[in-house]
């Protein structure tokens, strides 16, 4: 056996990887220098070499990563600090994207949807939906004003 893993072997093994879902360039560094059972180490110029290919051939593009990422996590109902911290987490904070929409419409939106009606509508649920919606990013001020006028408007009562 030898005592690192061939560059083909590495490559493919990093095209399948990116064949599965998209990856962050630190992600898949990862991913690649993760041991594996019975298996050579990959020697870390074949990775950087690997991962400077896929740039070059742009099927790894970290900018792009984390605009799909913050749109996904925009459409899940998460606010932009929340959004930041998902795509820290993968490594990719210089490239978070500041979305177009703000924070407070998107909260507006987020509560007009039947679920968060439902929420809305039983007094005993606002603080668990309060800790929800700071967990997913938004800011405590926004999420206050924006359950106080949903509900002045459709339930007549304050939070």
């Amino acid at each position: 056996m030898d005592e690192f893993e061939p560059y083909e072997r590495l490559w493919n093994r990093a095209l399948w990887y990116l064949g599965r879902r998209d990856y962050g360039t630190d992600e898949l560094r990862k991913k690649l220098l993760r041991p594996r059972p019975n298996k050579p180490a990959p020697n870390e110029e074949d990775i950087d070499r690997a991962i400077e290919r896929l740039v070059e051939l742009n099927l790894l593009d970290d900018e792009r990563y984390a605009q799909r990422l913050a749109e996904s996590y925009a459409r899940k109902g998460y606010g932009q600090r929340g959004i930041d911290q998902q795509l820290y987490r993968r490594g990719l904070k210089e490239e978070a994207p500041e979305l177009a929409q703000d924070d407070p419409e998107r909260l507006a939106e987020l509560l007009q949807t039947p679920a968060y009606q439902r929420k809305l509508a039983d007094p005993d649920k606002h603080k668990s939906l309060f800790a929800a919606l700071l967990r997913k990013g938004f800011r405590h001020g926004d999420i206050r004003a924006a359950m106080q006028d949903v509900l002045d408007m459709d339930l007549g009562y304050d939070v």
